[in-house]
C-alpha cells in the first residue's frame, strides 16, 4: 500500500461542507429549500441569463455537489468499477497535484521521465520533492519511456511517488496493460504509481490495461481530449477505496464547477459523441502522419490525438516553432532541455494545410 504524507498518515480529515447531495442521500429524500448555503438569488435576473441561458445561470448561481457524487456513479459504470473507486477534480493537472499532496513529503523523492508531461514537475517542485528524472529510451518508433529505469531508480530512492504519462507525453508511446502490471510488480510497495492515461481514450482497446482500479496505483483521466470539455476542467482518477477515501480529504471542496458536471454529465450521456469524435481524431492522426512521412519525416508511434516527429537538434524544432508562431500557428516543443528537438502536433484540420506543413518539410 502506498504511503500517505506524514501529517496524513494517521488523521483524519473531515470536510465541514460536505454539500446537499450528501446530506439529501443520508435523510433518504430530498433537501429542495437552500437557506443555509448563503448563495446569490435568482433575482434580479443574472445578465448570464441573456448571454448564456437560463439552465447555466441557475447552476452557476448554486454551489455544485463537491464530492460530484452522481457523476462518480456515471463515470464508475462506464469504467466498470464502483462510485467508491472514483474521484473527480478539475482536470487531470489537478489530480496530479492532489497526488503529490497525497504522497510526498518536502524531501521526498518523485521519480519520472526527463521531458514527460512537465506540469509534473512544476508541481513536484511547487510541494518540495527532490525530482529524479531518467531518461527517454531509443527504439524503433520513436522514443519511449524507460519503464525498467524508472523502477530501479524508484526503488533505489525509496521514492514516494513514480509518474509515468501512459500513452506518453509527448512522444505518444503506450505501454500495454502487461507492461504496468509488470511495473507495479517490481515497484517497492509504499510507493505509489501515478499512473497519467489522459490520452488513452485515442488507444487500441486490446492495448490498454484493463480497466477498474489497480493496487498502489491512481489512474488518471480526463475528459478533456475524448469529450471536448478542456475548458470545462473535469478530470477523475481511479483507485482502491482507501486511497480514495484519503484523497478526498485533502481535495478542495467545490473544484469542479455545477456547470461543468452538468457538461460532463451530457457528453457521457450521449453514447455515439465520444465515439464519434475518437474516430475523426484517428484519421486525422493518420492523416498527418502520411503527410509528414511524403516529407521526409518519421512520426513516432502515436496511441493519442497528436503526432509527434523529431527535428535534427533543437535548433531546427525551434526554427520551425518560430516561423510557424509568426505565421499565427501555435504547436508544441516541449521546454525540457531532453526533448528540446521534439515537435508535438495535434491531429487537427489546420495541421493539414499546405502552409504548415511546407514549414515542417525535412531539409
Amino acid at each position: 500500500m502506498p504511503r500517505y504524507a506524514r501529517h496524513l498518515a494517521e488523521h483524519t480529515i473531515v470536510n465541514p461542507f460536505p454539500g446537499i447531495v450528501k446530506l439529501e442521500r443520508r435523510l433518504g429524500h430530498a433537501v429542495p429549500v437552500r437557506i443555509g448555503s448563503n448563495e446569490g438569488l435568482a433575482e434580479p435576473r443574472s445578465p448570464l441569463e441573456a448571454a448564456f441561458g437560463p439552465a447555466l445561470a441557475e447552476l452557476a448561481r448554486l454551489y455544485p455537489d463537491p464530492y460530484a457524487l452522481a457523476l462518480r456513479e456515471r463515470l464508475a459504470a462506464l469504467n466498470h468499477c464502483q462510485p467508491e473507486e472514483i474521484i473527480v477534480d478539475a482536470g487531470a493537472d489537478s489530480l496530479i497535484l492532489l497526488a503529490l499532496r497525497l504522497c510526498v513529503n518536502p524531501g521526498d523523492t518523485v521519480v519520472c521521465t526527463a521531458g514527460s508531461y512537465p506540469t509534473f514537475r512544476y508541481f513536484a517542485e511547487g510541494v518540495g520533492a527532490q525530482l529524479r528524472e531518467v531518461p527517454y529510451q531509443a527504439h524503433a518508433g520513436g522514443l519511449r519511456p524507460d519503464w525498467q529505469s524508472l523502477v530501479e531508480a524508484a526503488n533505489a530512492e525509496q521514492a514516494a511517488l513514480l509518474y509515468l504519462a501512459n500513452p506518453d507525453n509527448p512522444t505518444g508511446h503506450l505501454w500495454p496493460g502487461e507492461v504496468v502490471a509488470q511495473l507495479r510488480a517490481a515497484l517497492n510497495p509504499d510507493t505509489l504509481l501515478l499512473l497519467d492515461e489522459a490520452y488513452l481514450d485515442f488507444a487500441e482497446p486490446t492495448e490498454r490495461p484493463a480497466d477498474g482500479p489497480l493496487p498502489g496505483v491512481l489512474r488518471l483521466r480526463t475528459l478533456s481530449k475524448a469529450y471536448a470539455l478542456a475548458g470545462a476542467r473535469v478530470g477523475y482518477a481511479l483507485a482502491d477505496v482507501a486511497l480514495i477515501d484519503k484523497a478526498d480529504q485533502i481535495r478542495p471542496q467545490f473544484t469542479v464547477s455545477s456547470w461543468a458536471q452538468a457538461a460532463a454529465h451530457t457528453v457521457l450521456a450521449d453514447p455515439d459523441y465520444a465515439p464519434a469524435l475518437r474516430a475523426h481524431t484517428l484519421a486525422l492522426r493518420q492523416a498527418l502522419a502520411e503527410a509528414l512521412r511524403a516529407r521526409g519525416r518519421q512520426p513516432f508511434a502515436s496511441a493519442t490525438n497528436f503526432v509527434c516527429v523529431a527535428c535534427a537538434d533543437r535548433a531546427e524544432a525551434e526554427g520551425i516553432q518560430t516561423r510557424l508562431l509568426a505565421a499565427g500557428v501555435a504547436l508544441h516543443r516541449p521546454p525540457h532541455p531532453a526533448v528540446g528537438h521534439l515537435l508535438r502536433i495535434t491531429a487537427h484540420p489546420a495541421a493539414l494545410s499546405e502552409d504548415v506543413l511546407a514549414v515542417l518539410q525535412k531539409p
